[in-house]
């Protein structure tokens, strides 16, 4: 054999085995995620297909599945029910491209993401998707040609992510209300939500702005060759609305917005908008751990109202009328923690709320600091928060101590501080310190090489959970 031709057999092998082994860790290596929150998209997905007759899809983000009880929808109703939603960092343009290939005659589909630019846009996360994918590649090819170059660049991640697992011999394990076993047969989460968990009764970081300029011209256009092809195939499509916390409602907004917002809508899209807007903006009492997310009494009250819209645009007869729960009460804390003086608190200014104190900036003394650890308490009372922008005067710092008190760490907190290197997240409960997911801003501003510091048990938590995993990228383990 000539020199020539081995050199070129050795350079082919050094191309195209690479590319065999990385083949291969997406799709012959054991499924890593299959167990997780974003594992019951397969699920999901296997009832859509598999549901004979005419059904009803409710197609959005996680609202759904915490919001809308498919089964007591299905008595109400006398329809099957398909719960599919799940996550809104999937974003909806995925939801429906999987949705397509199993829309029949006679299906009613009902579009109702999440109030946010995000969900009303073409964004797709296809980080999420491949996750979701993982040991069950049948969902892989529902997911749309043309989101291929997306999925294609997040390949390599998402056998980055696996390969750790497979090394580390040991698979993500999620619990509480953000793991697979939350969910019943039906799609809808059974995970115990009595009450408001929300600090000050509502999420700071991802408050509701009910703007028309948040839906994109765009994902109109996609939307209405949606509409179409499900019209062409027998179907029926409506839009509807998330459930959406009042507290958590853009202090400017009016009813002209919203009746601006629903306009625009009923303007631009090929189908018939199903529901009221003002009758899906609940007491806050009705949520659970976000904005959008249905407690127990609150997803009877959502089901319920989504059940006489389906019936009022179908002119058909509700089947079971159910009885709407009264607003949960949050548990009075008998003994509330007593706060000490913190000497933590000369380096930063603060605002009284009802919950406690938010931090709005630093002060010149902390402007020195190149380490600040963020107080527990200031005049005896619990620090929970921090304002947009607080270190942006601080050229010196380095690195930050987020102490297990902060509930919530709104987007662009670490925008402007130049030299910032370190964040370090102390709590090791993701579910403890919410960020917001949609809109990806955390890190807006932020020093390009400053990453998020937690401690290694706690790193499975944050990168599959909710609120957290869509910082991936971020996360590094002290």
């Amino acid at each position: 054999m000539k020199k020539s031709n081995k050199v070129l057999i050795i350079v082919l092998i050094c191309i195209i085995l690479p590319l065999i082994i990385i083949l291969g860790t997406g799709f012959l290596l054991p499924a890593q995620f299959n167990d997780t929150y974003m594992g019951e998209l397969a699920e999901k997905t296997d009832r859509l297909y598999s549901t004979k007759g005419e059904k009803i899809i409710i197609i959005g983000g996680s609202s759904v599945p915490f919001g809308v009880d498919s089964k007591l929808l299905e008595e109400m109703v006398g329809r099957p029910i398909i719960n599919f939603g799940l996550y809104g960092s999937i974003g909806t343009k995925a939801m429906l491209d999987i949705s397509k290939g199993a829309i029949n005659k006679g299906d009613v589909i009902i579009i109702a993401p999440e109030t946010d630019a995000q969900t009303y846009s073409l964004y797709y996360g296809a980080d999420s998707v491949w996750q979701s994918c993982d040991g069950n590649i049948s969902l892989l090819f529902k997911t749309g040609g043309d989101n291929a170059k997306a999925m294609f660049g997040s390949y390599w991640k998402f056998c980055t992510q696996k390969m750790k697992y497979i090394f580390k011999g040991e698979k993500p394990q999620t619990s509480g209300v953000y793991s697979k076993s939350s969910f019943d047969e039906y799609g809808y989460i059974v995970y115990d939500r009595p009450y408001n968990i929300m600090e000050g009764r509502y999420d700071p970081t991802s408050i509701i702005k009910i703007n028309k300029d948040i839906i994109s011209e765009d994902f109109v256009d996609y939307l209405n060759e949606y509409i179409e092809f499900a019209e062409k195939k027998g179907a029926k499509v409506y839009m509807s609305f998330s459930p959406m916390n009042e507290d958590a409602l853009d202090p400017d907004t009016t009813l002209e917005d919203l009746e601006e917002f629903v306009g625009y809508l009923k303007d631009n899209l090929k189908c018939e908008i199903m529901s009221d807007m003002n009758n899906y903006i609940y007491r806050s009492g009705y949520f659970y751990d976000s904005n959008f997310h249905m407690n127990n009494a609150g997803a009877i009250m959502h089901t319920s109202n989504l059940a006489h819209d389906i019936a009022n645009a179908l002119d058909i007869e509700i089947k079971k009328e159910v009885e709407i729960p009264k607003e949960p009460e949050v548990p009075v804390i008998i003994d509330p923690i007593k706060y000490e003086y913190d000497e933590n608190e000369v380096f930063f200014t603060f605002r009284e709320t009802s919950s406690g104190y938010i931090i709005t900036g630093v002060t010149e003394k902390g402007k020195e600091q190149t380490i600040l650890t963020i107080p527990l308490a200031y005049n005896e009372n619990k620090v929970y928060s921090l304002d947009p922008g607080v270190f942006s005067d601080c050229d010196k710092l380095k690195e930050v101590f987020v102490t297990e008190n902060i509930s919530y760490i709104m987007d662009g907190v670490f925008e402007g501080a130049s030299n910032l290197e370190k964040v370090h997240i102390l709590n090791e409960d993701p579910d403890r310190v919410t960020v917001n997911n949609l809109s990806g801003d955390l890190v807006k501003g932020m020093n390009k090489n400053a990453k998020f510091y937690i401690k290694s048990s706690a790193y499975t938590a944050f990168i599959t959970n909710y609120f957290w995993g869509v910082y991936t990228d971020y996360l590094e383990t002290e």
